[in-house]
């Protein structure tokens, strides 16, 4: 593209660029109108003919490597936000919630009692046993989080894997909700 740039380095066609409007300060100090390019590289300006650029194999692994991030990032994600349901209510996945079931159960059996009075992730009570704590913990909780680690995030790292183009890679939509929570009535 056509802007008013100053040679830096003649071997490399490094250039200093102006991007601004006002033509008349870029000739004083010293620019021209040059055919400059932008380069991927390093972010700087060069002479169109000289800017270095990446390769495709580079461009290729930087846009896997970029959605590798994406599917461990909402993996994560999905791990401390997702949800499961049981009697008609839902109850979340996170760390705290986990601790906090769990903290529960052995409250119950410190006490003696059968059964809590549980406030669900939309403000719903439920009356839960000890039974239901540990399915709710064990069967749905660890059951959906251990499905995410060891079926689904690896088949979206297999998918990014096999894609041979930057449109296969950017066209890979990472959603873990897609298979159903485990639900038990």
């Amino acid at each position: 593209m056509i802007k008013y740039a100053k040679v830096i380095n003649q071997e490399t066609g490094l250039c200093e660029v102006g991007t601004g409007t006002n033509a008349e300060f870029y000739k004083s100090i010293g620019m021209i109108e040059l055919d400059v390019e932008h380069s991927d590289i390093d972010n700087n300006w060069y002479l169109i003919e000289k800017c270095p650029h990446k390769s495709e194999e580079e461009k290729l692994r930087e846009a896997k490597d970029t959605k590798y991030q994406e599917a461990l990032q909402k993996a994560y994600s999905f791990q401390q936000e997702g949800t499961v349901e049981y009697k008609n209510c839902v109850f979340e996945m996170s760390d705290s919630n986990r601790k906090n079931l769990s903290d529960t159960e052995e409250a119950l059996k410190l006490m003696g009692e059968d059964s809590t009075i549980w406030n669900d992730k939309d403000d719903n009570l439920v009356t839960l046993t000890i039974e239901d704590i540990q399915y709710i913990r064990l069967n749905l909780i660890l059951s959906r989080i251990q499905k995410l680690w060891i079926e689904q995030y690896p088949a979206y790292k297999e998918q990014i894997e096999e894609a041979s183009t930057i449109e296969e890679v950017e066209s890979i939509i990472i959603d873990y909700s897609v298979l159903p929570n485990v639900s038990e009535e």
